[in-house]
């Protein structure tokens, strides 16, 4: 399990690629990680990232997807590019 150090870098790290996102969906990702929700924040980010196609570096996005609970990359991986 990661830890919330950990998982507030990996969505800082990622956040920069989301810029392309509705503000409001943005706006709510931060939310979720200023509430202390490092590990949601992570997910949904991860999540939207790969509903939207949008070009990540390869490494850095599954260096976080990593970080994901079991469940959470079961439901993720059909959505990681090859």
């Amino acid at each position: 399990m990661a830890t919330e150090v950990e998982e507030q870098l990996a969505y800082e790290q990622l956040r920069p690629y989301a810029n392309s996102l509705p503000e409001s969906q943005t706006f709510a990702l931060d939310e979720g990680l200023n509430a202390g929700e490092s590990y949601l924040a992570l997910s949904w980010l991860i999540a939207d990232l790969l509903e939207n196609n949008i070009d990540v570096p390869k490494e850095l996005l599954l260096d976080a997807y990593n970080l994901l609970s079991n469940e959470d990359k079961e439901e993720y991986r059909e959505l990681l590019p090859a």
